[in-house]
């Protein structure tokens, strides 16, 4: 199987400040990388730079969290802010949320634990997609005990000998 078709998920939590921005896509595309994602770097990292640049000039010291989940077709990148002098309501810029759309196969936002989120995905543009194949059980692992093994038990002085299993704990 293609390690493409795994489905993956990374969360990064951080401290928004404005010279985070650049740090926070290279920590992003790194992680595309490692899963095998290069051709959908360039995508996400704009869109993340889009939700996280007007967010860290204007915040007043709220937590920002990304969250990118691999579908094995879909990447879906996630960015919810919080910041309490919002009073709900999230800072993007229309023309970010315009860039947004047209730069992604589908976007949108809610609230959701007194945070805005808003959120893009990306379909994978390769050519070399598989299915995600549910996996069977893992295999248990723990060691099967030995057959008992039958042993000639004399039924009585000079009488015919009889065979009885017997429990062997090792090997015979």
């Amino acid at each position: 199987m293609n390690h493409h078709a795994v489905p993956r998920y990374y969360h990064l939590d951080v401290d928004l400040v404005p010279e985070r921005v650049g740090q926070i896509r290279r920590i992003l595309a790194a992680h595309l990388r490692y899963w095998g994602l290069e051709q959908l770097v360039p995508d996400v990292s704009r869109g993340v730079g889009l939700l996280l640049e007007p967010a860290a000039r204007n915040t007043s010291a709220g937590r920002t969290a990304i969250e990118t989940w691999w579908t094995g077709q879909h990447l879906i990148t996630a960015v919810s802010h919080d910041d309490p002098a919002t009073d709900g309501e999230h800072r993007v810029e229309p023309h970010s949320l315009a860039q947004i759309a047209a730069l992604s196969d589908g976007w949108g936002s809610c609230m959701a634990d007194d945070q805005h989120i808003v959120w893009f995905s990306l379909r994978s543009r390769t050519e070399l997609r598989e299915p995600l194949v549910p996996k069977g059980p893992a295999p248990i692992t723990i060691e099967a005990r030995p057959l008992p093994r039958a042993v000639p038990q004399p039924v009585g002085v000079g009488g015919p000998e009889r065979t009885t299993p017997l429990e062997v704990a090792g090997p015979a």
